[in-house]
């Protein structure tokens, strides 16, 4: 509560940070779940070029916080993010192409959202490659390479804590 109270100010101050930040409370924090206003911060912040922002606005989209689905607008709003670099857009997109999700099922393109996204410092994407390595998708089952993929996937999760 405290928390929101200094991102409003600093929002108000003009402070894009801030703006996502309020988004992030209202889509996250428990007892005080509002999705609809956490769009509207993530749209406010969206419109500065906040990229976490974009990209939270298709996740919302991909599991329907709207109110419905919409693969094809979350799409929209992870491309846009992942332009401007969000590692997290496009780990999003490589899941959207491994999965199907409005658009039709190809491994190989989601091998190469997802070596995008490890480009660009995503360690969930290491753990996807891995994954593909692992059963065959898209590439030749290697299990030599999923273990080296793993590795660098807790490598990097361990120094995100």
């Amino acid at each position: 509560v405290k928390a929101m109270e200094w991102y409003q100010k600093a929002a108000a101050a003009g402070d894009g940070d801030a703006v996502y930040n309020i988004g992030f409370l209202y889509a996250n924090e428990p007892g005080s779940i509002d999705y609809q206003k956490a769009m509207e911060w993530y749209n406010k912040a969206a419109a500065t070029g906040n990229t976490d922002a974009m990209s939270n606005i298709g996740w919302m989209y991909e599991k329907g916080e709207t109110g419905s689905v919409d693969y094809a607008i979350a799409m929209k709003w992870y491309q846009k993010a992942a332009a401007a670099g969000n590692g997290t857009a496009m780990n999003n997109i490589g899941w959207m192409y491994e999965s199907g999700e409005g658009v039709k099922k190809d491994y190989k393109k989601a091998m190469e959202w997802y070596n995008k996204a490890a480009l660009s410092g995503n360690a969930d994407a290491l753990n996807n490659i891995a994954l593909l390595y692992e059963e065959g998708k898209g590439v030749k089952k290697d299990m030599e390479k999923a273990a080296e993929w793993y590795k660098k996937s807790g490598e990097a999760k361990s120094q995100l804590e």
